[in-house]
């Protein structure tokens, strides 16, 4: 792993070498094994964190113990980061906590950890970098638009878009089906639905000969159909 790695990041990818060799010579490298907490959002808030390999999932714990996912982190996205632009005086002053919990999902997830103080005394030198780190903000804030749009729609929709956006990052191998790397628990919440839906989604695709649904594995029978469904 070299800086290069940085330039995939939509906040990183307007930087040149030199830039990129200034914040990756800066940077901590962490591994995790599945179930691992990366953070609890009753801890000093640290910096924030790239995903390089593997995935995590960052939620918040309810009132009444329900978990509530508010994102899955997959890599070369960010996640944290918001933080650093909102709460810049209580962070200096180590007197801000992280907002939500992140646990890593995979056996073996690797995270680029960049801590605040590093990244505030990098843009407080050099405005250049602070500028087009601002267009790469604003391309993680259209994605996130995008995202926002699409769980306003109804389950079957939003679960056909799931798998054809899942698909579609399958290089080799067998394109015709995916292989769900979360539960199906914690994929209706990501959905925005709960379990039962979820299953009832599942089912009426399937009945439909659109899927087939075996374990973790769904296969994809009418590709042309779930594209339509996805759309409409």
């Amino acid at each position: 792993m070299d800086k290069s790695v940085l330039k995939n990041v939509n906040l990183f990818s307007d930087l040149n070498e030199h830039e990129l060799e200034k914040i990756y010579s800066r940077c901590d490298i962490r591994s995790y094994g599945k179930g691992e907490m990366v953070f609890f959002d009753t801890e000093p808030y640290q910096g924030f964190y790239i995903v390089i390999e593997g995935s995590v999932k960052i939620f918040k714990i309810t009132k009444d113990g329900r978990e509530h996912i508010l994102y899955f982190i997959h890599p070369f996205n960010t996640f944290a980061e918001v933080p650093l632009l909102e709460n810049y005086e209580k962070i200096r002053n180590e007197e801000f906590t992280y907002p939500a919990n992140a646990m890593s999902l995979d056996i073996d997830t690797k995270l680029i950890l960049i801590r605040a103080n590093v990244f505030y005394d990098i843009l407080e030198k050099n405005s250049k970098m602070c500028l087009k780190m601002l267009s790469g903000l604003a391309k993680k804030l259209r994605h996130m638009n995008t995202y926002i749009e699409s769980i306003t729609l109804d389950v079957p929709k939003r679960l056909a878009k799931f798998i054809l956006s899942e698909q579609n990052k399958i290089s080799t191998g067998q394109r015709d089906q995916i292989e769900l790397n979360i539960s199906k628990h914690d994929l209706a919440a990501y959905l925005g639905t709960i379990d039962e839906t979820l299953s009832r989604a599942l089912k009426k695709l399937q009945s439909d000969n659109l899927i087939e649904v075996n374990g973790k594995i769904i296969k994809i029978k009418d590709k042309k159909t779930l594209m339509k469904i996805a759309s409409d």
